[in-house]
């Protein structure tokens, strides 16, 4: 069995039996299930996990959704978003795992350090008072709220994916020639007219300009100073770098570890693993299983905790992982149309104001 398959059958199992503990303790807990919250909850849960499987993050989303529909007591808000989006997570990881390259090594060492700092950070936050968690979810909005603006403005390792044109021109610029190059640019370009059997060689890279720069010294390297328009998408995603080694493999399981202990108080680890793994040199396309995987093990890892202290809002997580499923479902199946940049745009700017509300609070209650 390769070590991909094994992290796919490893995480259906722990969805199971989180699934169990999480139904079961629902059971003993009916008195919870009122009348009230039902649909601003399936909004949340539903926007948020679609939003989560475009990258944005569904956490923000969700605690700024629930300050505005006061609809999860403050103090729960850790224990529910952990609890409720671990499902649509485990989900999404399912999704993409086979659709992206990424080394199985690099994969579940950066999975087994954010499990490790959520189960750490999970039996610390469950304790807190209400004001320590308030003020500890405004930090954490105000954070992603600065990473969200780099990865808009593609400052620091957000590094902007060069256009196909773009591509051609710097490889020519390196001492590569293109058969056909307008062939290449016009079909990754235009997409929908591409021949279902040749879509798969027309696939956009996806490449950043360092990344592409790596590229052509490997191609130039193996001599392959030549390629035609149908061997160029391979040609590139074959020398991109989907793994880490040696001190890079470790600095990023430190870096994963602090992630999943940040991520029990509220810091969505989809941003600041995103940046993470593009500074430690790998393509970007292979932060998606890494940060679904962290995070569709890490929050069972640390629900657990939440479920075993009672710290969370059970009508809330029913909802939201119902709905939130739904959410991922579509998003999978339907490509993003909306606006990228403005949504986020919009989101940081509710993120820091939502964040000033926790920190109100929070002088309130003291």
């Amino acid at each position: 069995m390769n070590l991909l398959l094994f992290v796919k059958y490893a995480i259906l199992l722990y969805g199971i039996i989180f699934t169990f503990i999480f139904v079961r303790d629902c059971l003993r807990h009916r008195g919870d299930f009122r009348p009230g919250r039902t649909l601003p909850l399936a909004v949340i849960g539903f926007v948020s996990d679609l939003f989560d499987t475009w990258g944005i993050g569904s956490f923000a989303i969700c605690q700024s959704a629930f300050k505005f529909t006061r609809s999860c007591r403050d103090e729960l808000m850790p224990g529910t978003l952990n609890v409720a989006h671990t499902l649509p997570t485990i989900l999404e990881f399912l999704l993409f795992l086979n659709l992206i390259k990424i080394s199985g090594v690099t994969l579940i060492a950066l999975i087994a350090g954010a499990v490790a700092g959520a189960v750490f950070g999970a039996s610390i936050v469950s304790k807190w008072p209400v004001r320590i968690v308030r003020i500890s979810l405004g930090t954490a909005l105000l954070i992603l709220a600065v990473i969200l603006s780099l990865k808009l403005f593609h400052i620091g390792p957000f590094e902007s994916t060069l256009s196909p044109r773009e591509i051609v021109s710097h490889l020519d610029d390196s001492g590569i020639a293109i058969v056909n190059p307008d062939q290449w640019i016009h079909y990754v370009e235009n997409r929908d007219i591409v021949p279902q059997e040749k879509k798969a060689i027309f696939q956009d890279p996806s490449v950043t300009e360092r990344e592409l720069t790596h590229v052509a010294s490997v191609l130039k390297e193996s001599g392959k100073t030549r390629i035609h328009a149908e061997d160029l998408s391979f040609a590139i995603s074959e020398n991109l770098v989907y793994g880490l080694n040696g001190i890079r493999l470790v600095i990023g399981t430190l870096g994963n570890m602090v992630l999943g202990a940040l991520m029990t108080i509220g810091v969505g680890l989809y941003a600041p693993c995103m940046a993470l793994v593009s500074a430690l040199g790998m393509n970007v396309t292979a932060c998606f299983p890494i940060m679904m995987g962290s995070c569709a093990f890490l929050m069972p890892s640390a629900g657990l905790k939440f479920l075993k202290e009672g710290k969370y809002d059970r009508k809330a997580a029913v909802l939201i992982s119902i709905f939130g499923l739904a959410g991922v479902y579509i998003a999978y199946k339907v490509a993003s149309s909306l606006p990228m940049q403005l949504l986020t745009a919009g989101i940081i700017c509710v993120m820091i104001y939502t964040a000033f509300i926790f920190f109100r609070s929070a002088r309130e209650e003291s």
